[in-house]
């Protein structure tokens, strides 16, 4: 493998890492009154609790799902297991956490964090917290930084009078599902006139498939008091859906300022789906900054219906072959395709010779071997190593069509009886395919097939040019049989068989016959130019033409056939006469004996390379979320919506909100932020930036309310999009709603795209365009990066590089 690859699986393999963990308790799959009941119950909680649990529950079961965002139709609730406890209890020692746990979160840099910068460390592995600890100064002035489930039973008095208070269960379907099976998330205290001079920082981690996280963070922020939260969230990418539904509530009494920052790098495969509120009081100050971040090259070969297609030719509405969660192979609708420029490119190589090439981050349907079992999961090309076996088609369903043949206009002198076939069969074709590897025009009114008398293949030859064409195959000089008739060679080339050995390919039409046609005419093929060499045990077709012998390859694996490789040999041979060297090239596809009589097979990886930045394409696949490439199963983000809102609810409240959203490929960023005047003489200001790249969609949702009563209030709202190329989409969705006349309120909202000058000049300054590209947009997230501290700044503008480099995926 090569050091390239290394240095980008080492990035992206430090969030996308999988444990496996034996769980100490966990409910079974479903949400049912009863899997309520038993999460209070492990948890050993007060009624009263049990009874908010079971009232959430209850306006959960009577809510209809949100239909005005992005699509939530694939949640499959009854799939989800609600609660899984790692560990036996929370620790204050680093020391004392379960080891295999402990080193997730040290390859997430936890507790290198802690001992850097931060003032106390919250970590949560899949339902429970299993660490936090805050610095002993700070908790000697009275500073609580501790699970959410640990603060119920050690500071009932403060929990219960703020807990709920803010996001109530009957907020929203989520919110309410939230609160009948929360589990885990962050308390915090900061007392009266108590300034946190270092951020506290809460970091959650799925790890568990199937997963659902539904952390629950309260922070009381008393008087005078100041502090700042950071969270931050990852998970493993599975071949299945995880759910994260947070809700977190904020409590800034009078004079205090809270910070909330969020920096997160979900998987592919996570709904992200959170509920987020302040009530800001009297002269208190919350400010909320929030972060998102989350292709093939296009001559990959996309089995669509029955045919092979070019991924850049595949247009939105097309079906194409997916896996489905049962291991069937089914057709589903392509939603959007996109073009991306030049990006890093890496080949992935599997033993059976079956190759494609994507960008780092492109997940594929992976088995890696744990202890005596296999795991199954979609882990991107970073995190793939030796010893995991990929997921390949085997065989496919049958969708095709015989092809329809119009008529070719006769030639004026041509008198011989022609019959032109009237559409495709299984002869035709294997008399095609012989054709392909052996026959060529004989001049410009005769068909020539190079096959002699000896061969088993020149009867049937005879006889269907015979049955299918009305013609006679003469025998002329030599091994060929030959067939004078002007009209048969002009059906061939109508028919897209002209050129010679060097320009011969397979017609476009040939992958959407029915799967017995495109045998037949692979075994055409094989009959002409197959044989066994010596010493191997394999079937190989030798051609002048590589490029033939990979249409060739793509067909065979679409007609269920297991080819093997492509490899080129040359030899140089002196001519009788002269000192002339001549070199002769020749091409050999390999045909393996093994069948592959599934759909779907695991072969293992042979190996990686770095092969340059390439243009890429990607497309996003209906419900199944995936598509075979090169015969190879790939996925193609789920949706985040997030909605910071904060209640001004005192006079001289202030509210600040920073957005950043960076939607990739497949991916649906639908956030938004909420400024609620209550109170006189407040202040708000929303700025919401966002990314979209190879296609991905950023959504603006905003609500700005001035109740009656509320004068003096000073509001204003920015959003600015970037797009990085024309398939990528950004909506803006402001909702303003003033009550009072005493306001004063400004929008703007921009839309653009980096300047070809800008990039120009920084090319000419010794930048390549991707760094020229990077560069640019870190400075349109300034406004983000700048409000960080600076570790986190460095972190961010890396997961946005990242986030830029993935050009499949």
């Amino acid at each position: 493998m090569s050091s390239t690859r290394d240095l980008v699986r080492d990035e992206r393999d430090q969030y996308a890492f999988h444990d496996d963990i034996v769980y100490l308790r966990e409910t079974k799959r479903g949400l049912t009154r009863e899997t309520v009941e038993e999460i209070s119950r492990f948890k050993d909680e007060p009624d009263w609790m049990l009874q908010f649990r079971l009232r959430a529950y209850d306006h959960f079961l009577k809510r209809k799902m949100p239909t005005w965002g992005g699509r939530l139709d694939d949640i499959d609730f009854d799939k989800i297991v609600y609660y899984r406890k790692p560990s036996e209890r929370e620790e204050k020692s680093w020391d004392d956490v379960p080891d295999q746990i402990k080193q997730t979160f040290e390859k997430l840099g936890i507790p290198e964090a802690e001992r850097k910068f931060l003032a106390g460390v919250g970590a949560q592995y899949d339902s429970e917290v299993v660490y936090h600890s805050v610095r002993e100064e700070l908790s000697k002035i009275g500073v609580v930084f501790m699970g959410t489930d640990q603060a119920l039973k050690e500071y009932p008095e403060i929990f219960r009078k703020h807990f709920g208070t803010v996001v109530p269960p009957e907020d929203n379907k989520f919110a309410a599902l939230n609160s009948a099976v929360w589990s885990g998330g962050s308390f915090v205290y900061v007392p009266k006139g108590v300034e946190v001079p270092l951020p506290l920082q809460a970091y959650f981690r799925i790890n568990g498939e199937n997963t659902g996280q539904f952390e629950r963070t309260l922070i009381v922020v008393d008087e005078g008091a100041k502090v700042h939260y950071i969270e931050g969230c990852t998970a493993p990418i599975y071949a299945t859906d995880s759910l994260h539904a947070a809700v977190v509530e904020v409590v800034a009494l009078a004079g205090s300022k809270v910070r909330y920052t969020t920096i997160q790098n979900w998987s592919n495969d996570v709904y992200n789906l959170v509920t987020k509120r302040a009530h800001a009081h009297a002269n208190s100050t919350v400010e909320w900054v929030d972060a998102n971040t989350g292709c093939l090259t296009g001559d990959s070969m996309v089995a669509r219906n029955n045919d092979l297609t070019p991924i850049s030719d595949i247009q939105p509405g097309d079906h194409v072959y997916s896996l489905t969660p049962e291991f069937e192979i089914a057709r589903s609708r392509v939603l959007a395709t996109r073009e991306n420029a030049p990006e890093p490119v890496f080949e992935l190589r599997l033993q059976n010779h079956r190759s494609v090439r994507a960008t780092a981050n492109h997940p594929f349907l992976v088995a890696r071997k744990v202890g005596r079992t296999r795991r199954l999961g979609w882990l991107p090309v970073a995190s793939i190593v030796d010893g995991d076996e990929i997921a390949v088609v085997g065989q496919l369903p049958d969708h095709g069509r015989s092809r329809v043949f119009e008529p070719v206009p006769r030639r004026a002198r041509s008198r011989k009886p022609f019959r032109s076939p009237a559409e495709s069969t299984d002869d035709l074709m294997w008399l095609l395919g012989f054709y392909l590897g052996d026959g060529y025009p004989d001049g410009p009114n005769r068909v020539a097939i190079a096959v002699p008398e000896s061969d088993p293949a020149c009867g049937r030859v005879r006889s269907l040019v015979a049955e299918l064409f009305g013609l006679e195959a003469a025998r002329g000089r030599g091994v060929a049989l030959r067939i004078a008739s002007a009209p048969l060679l002009d059906w061939l080339v109508s028919a897209g068989f002209g050129g010679d050995a060097h320009t011969k390919r397979v017609p476009a039409w040939v992958y959407a016959l029915p799967r017995s046609q495109q045998r037949s005419f692979v075994d055409g093929y094989i009959a002409a130019d197959g044989h066994v060499r010596g010493g191997h045990r394999n079937l190989s077709v030798t051609s002048a033409s590589r490029e033939l012998l990979e249409q060739v390859r793509h067909l065979a694996i679409s007609a269920g056939l297991n080819p093997l490789k492509v490899t080129t040999w040359s030899r140089a041979e002196q001519k009788p006469l002269g000192r002339e060297v001549k070199t002769y090239t020749h091409h050999v596809l390999y045909f393996s004996d093994e069948p592959l009589d599934a759909p779907v097979h695991f072969v293992p990886v042979a190996g990686m390379d770095y092969v340059g930045e390439l243009p890429t394409v990607d497309i996003e696949v209906e419900g199944t979320a995936n598509f075979i490439a090169n015969g190879i199963f790939a996925h193609n983000s789920r949706l985040t919506m997030k909605y910071p809102a904060i209640y001004l609810r005192g006079e001289g409240a202030r509210a600040e909100v920073i957005s950043v959203a960076v939607a990739g490929k497949g991916q649906h960023q639908d956030t938004g932020a909420k400024a609620i005047h209550l109170a006189p003489n407040t202040t708000s200001r929303i700025v919401s930036k966002s990314v979209s790249k190879d296609g991905g969609r950023a959504t603006y949702r905003g609500q700005l309310r001035v109740a009656p009563g509320a004068t003096g209030v000073t509001a204003s709202v920015r959003c600015d999009a970037l797009m990085l190329d024309d398939q990528s989409r950004s909506d803006t969705y402001p909702y303003i709603d003033i009550g009072e006349d005493d306001t004063t309120m400004t929008h703007e909202a921009t839309v653009g795209k980096i300047s070809a000058e800008q990039v120009f000049y920084l090319m000419s300054r010794g930048l390549t365009e991707n760094e020229a590209q990077n560069l640019i947009i870190q400075g349109f997230l300034e406004v983000f990066t700048k409000e960080l501290p600076m570790e986190y700044a460095i972190e961010f503008n890396r997961l946005v590089k990242l986030e830029m480099e993935g050009s499949l995926g």
